[in-house]
């Protein structure tokens, strides 16, 4: 079975929209490749807690046109539309991750975005229940 992740930093004031108002579609700039469907999305918020604050399964991940965007998660973006078109400034494409339910860890694990390896991963599933 493969074990793999993938996380970003986040600022708190969007984790807090996954958290609290269901959002389940990071926008990003920077493209994983290894990352797949299936894989973990880890929340790595940057502000506030600077940890691991939760996960889900990717249910989609790619580059997509940003005009693309709006239309297909419009109501699971963790972006209203005009921060959307701000942080895309004149890029074509983003990244998108969707993802499905998150959980919460029992305790912060501090660290910085980067990949998840095997022992981590294995870590984070230990922790889910």
């Amino acid at each position: 079975m493969r074990k793999f992740g993938v996380s970003h930093p986040i600022p708190t004031k969007f984790a807090n929209r996954i958290y609290d108002e269901n959002k389940r579609v990071f926008i990003g700039k920077s493209f994983r490749k290894k990352a797949h469907e299936g894989d973990k999305f880890v929340i790595y918020e940057s502000q506030g807690a600077k940890a691991y604050t939760g996960w889900g399964d990717i249910k989609f991940i790619g580059l997509m046109k940003v005009e693309d965007i709006i239309p297909r998660y419009k109501n699971k973006l963790m972006l209203t539309e005009k921060e959307l078109k701000e942080y895309a400034g004149r890029r074509y494409q983003l990244t998108v991750i969707e993802f499905n339910k998150h959980v919460f860890p029992d305790r912060f694990v501090i660290m910085g975005g980067k990949y998840i390896k095997e022992d981590e991963y294995t870590m984070i599933e230990k922790n889910k229940d």
